[in-house]
């Protein structure tokens, strides 16, 4: 069995959203990010608590109403969907949010927070970007009327704006792996309509071929026997046997050749696959490959190669090298330097 060796230099922008720290299950990120903005959404009521003479009850009962709407919008933006009346929930919690504060106290604006994620998520940014920005600054000046210190107000803005930016980018960063799943999804699928295409025009090209010869040699042999010539008939027979034998042999070595296609075809599909995902992939492929019992690992680090490279996108070129050192065939992918 071949000893495989593959090595990876990640190119320039790797490491970047699509990259092996990403969890690979987007169900799992959706839940743990919904997961956490329902935790951090629950803080205003222990703010509450802290606060002597807050009302906690109050506040329990407003956030087991805005609650509800907040997590909603959560759950359909990890599925890269909008609620239905999106824009008149977001209006709806906002006035719920914004209009209690008065009631409830400084210790209530930490949950303005969900109002400007939630405006984030359905507004436009070119609108949400100004209301939340307005709004995260009003968040101590307003704290500050309401009667906290103003170090009180400070924090209050700052954590404010440190649970926006959180929960929005974990929001992003579910919708980037979900959009990298459906692409590579995509990518494969169009893979397989090429391949289908190609084992279309080959065994279309074979039968027609194999067809033809049968045909003419089937001409020639009723033309001989029409003339009286059996000798010749019986010769024309033997080298239509010949043929249809061969076609047959031929439609069961594409065949074989479809279950099992050769590795440097199959390197070659690859570079064709990245090209579709936007990688510029070089090869750098012997002229004939290994032998068959020592090519299923090299195609097993070819598919773990092709993951790898589709989830860390590249921005640079990428040479793919397949070769023989030692008696060894080994596989490896590198950074391709211009030039070399």
């Amino acid at each position: 069995m071949a000893a495989v060796m593959v090595e990876y230099a990640p190119a320039v922008g790797a490491g970047r959203i699509g990259a092996g720290w990403m969890p690979r299950d987007v169900a799992v990120a959706a839940a743990g990010t919904v997961s956490a903005g329902l935790a951090l959404g629950l803080l205003p009521l222990l703010a509450v608590g802290r606060t002597p003479g807050g009302q906690v009850a109050q506040t329990a009962v407003l956030l087991a109403v805005c609650l509800p709407i907040y997590v909603r919008h959560l759950v359909f933006a990890v599925r890269d969907r909008a609620p239905s009346a999106a824009r008149l929930s977001t209006a709806l919690l906002a006035v719920l949010v914004l209009g209690a504060a008065p009631l409830l106290g400084a210790a209530w604006l930490d949950s303005a927070h969900v109002v400007a994620v939630v405006v984030l998520l359905t507004l436009p940014p070119a609108v949400a970007m100004p209301l939340v920005l307005g709004l995260l600054a009003a968040l101590g000046p307003a704290a500050v009327l309401l009667g906290a210190s103003r170090e009180e107000a400070i924090w209050l803005a700052v954590t404010a704006t440190m649970r926006v930016i959180a929960i929005y980018a974990l929001v992003w960063m579910v919708l980037a792996l979900r959009r990298l799943r459906g692409a590579a999804a995509e990518l494969t699928e169009q893979a397989i309509v090429q391949e289908r295409l190609r084992i279309d025009r080959a065994a279309t090209e074979t039968v027609r071929t194999a067809l033809r010869s049968i045909a003419e040699s089937s001409d020639r042999a009723a033309d001989l026997l029409v003339r009286g010539d059996r000798d010749a008939a019986h010769t024309e027979l033997v080298a239509l046997v010949t043929v249809s034998r061969g076609g047959l042999a031929q439609a069961r070595q594409l065949i074989r050749g479809f279950q099992q296609p050769d590795l440097l075809r199959e390197i070659e599909s690859t570079a064709a696959l990245l090209a579709a995902a936007h990688i510029d992939a070089r090869l750098d492929l012997p002229l004939s490959g290994p032998p068959e019992a020592e090519q299923e690992p090299l195609r097993t680090e070819l598919r773990l190669l092709l993951a790898r490279l589709l989830r860390q996108s590249p921005s640079g070129p990428v040479r793919i090298t397949l070769r023989q050192a030692d008696g060894r065939w080994a596989l490896s992918c590198v950074t391709d330097v211009p030039g070399k």
